[in-house]
């Protein structure tokens, strides 16, 4: 069974590719990843929250802030008169992965043996949007030029890098409109959301995709702190319909489990709704947690036995980067030895 990494670890290791690759090497052991992740930022999207577009011409900032907590982040506005492109709001996923591929071509220069999958992060659009205007209806007015930015890059790095790359769409923001909105809500934004997150995955339909869900991390804390998995199965039932009416493939789900700096839930209560997931999607629990490994291990156990099937992966439930060095490693560390006891059941 693979360690996925969900992305991003603490600066200074994020600041150069190179170093990035090779920690996630050095400290996995003899465990198999399924990519190396290439994330260059250890807020996930915050640096190009505040740096790339404060450097925008047709936007202005309405609010600024220091992106400490949730309501503390920076929105724009698009200037009166101007139009803004989806050039000017690209995450320059491309330039950033040729350089991860270049620093793993240097560390891996041919031989036996296949290179390892590099692993690009694409935040999801309609949370990119909801970010950078700061309300529901200033995103549904920008929502179709920050989505074909999205699609843009996402073509452009499946017919550069194709077999070699594994892309990862990142959407806090389906489990928490979940949250926000009541029950009897749900089927119509059902729609809109697996309508819109099909629309990304359309644009590498040949590519490797693993979908992570996520309840946000922002210094460690979550936007909620969900009591059961029944929102993310609806969402995931109902994509993984969608795109079989589309002739298009479900991407392995990396489902967080765990929220911030808590033990993940150890109540079988809490994974019931899986026994209701489409059969065949591939799920990856990110239940690790390097504090509590006995709790790790009983999540894992507990996911599993509700899919009724083996999972793909093990995980912690975001990426490294608001963890420290050490808590990083531990967690690699606690993950590498799930993967070999799972492997040897």
């Amino acid at each position: 069974m693979p360690v996925h990494l969900v992305g991003s670890l603490p600066r200074p290791l994020c600041d150069d590719p190179a170093t990035a690759l090779r920690w996630f090497v050095e400290h996995r052991g003899e465990a198999e990843l399924t990519a190396l992740p290439s994330d260059r930022d250890p807020r996930w999207i915050i640096d190009w929250l505040t740096r790339h577009l404060s450097s925008v011409p047709s936007l202005e900032q309405v609010r600024g802030g220091e992106s400490r907590g949730y309501d503390d982040m920076p929105y724009y506005r698009v200037r009166p008169g101007q139009r803004l492109s989806e050039q000017e709001v690209g995450l320059r996923r491309v330039e950033q992965a040729e350089a991860a591929f270049a620093a793993l071509d240097r560390m891996c220069p041919g031989g036996p043996g296949e290179p390892p999958r590099v692993q690009v992060g694409i935040p999801n659009a309609l949370d990119l949007a909801l970010f950078a205007f700061g309300s529901i209806d200033a995103a549904r007015e920008w929502m179709p030029t920050v989505q074909a930015a999205v699609r843009h890059e996402v073509a452009e790095l499946d017919a550069r890098w194709g077999d070699r790359l594994q892309l990862q769409l990142e959407t806090p923001a389906v489990l928490v409109a979940y949250h926000l909105a009541p029950p009897p809500a749900w089927a119509m934004l059902t729609a809109d959301l697996t309508r819109q997150v099909s629309g990304v995955l359309a644009a590498a339909p040949r590519a490797r995709w693993v979908l992570h869900l996520c309840y946000g991390d922002l210094e460690r804390v979550p936007v909620f702190t969900p009591t059961d998995l029944r929102s993310a199965v609806r969402f995931l039932n109902a994509l993984t319909d969608l795109l079989a009416e589309q002739g298009a493939p479900m991407p392995t789900v990396h489902l967080p489990v765990v929220c911030g700096r808590q033990a993940p839930p150890t109540d079988p209560a809490f994974y019931e709704e899986l026994r209701h997931l489409r059969r065949g999607v591939g799920i990856i629990p990110g239940v690790v947690v390097e504090d509590y490994p006995e709790e790790t291990r009983e999540a894992l156990r507990l996911a599993e036995e509700a899919l009724g099937a083996p999972v793909s992966g093990v995980a912690a439930a975001c990426g490294y980067g608001r963890r420290t060095e050490e808590a990083a490693a531990a967690n690699l560390a606690l993950a590498a030895r799930l993967a070999r006891e799972w492997s040897m059941r």
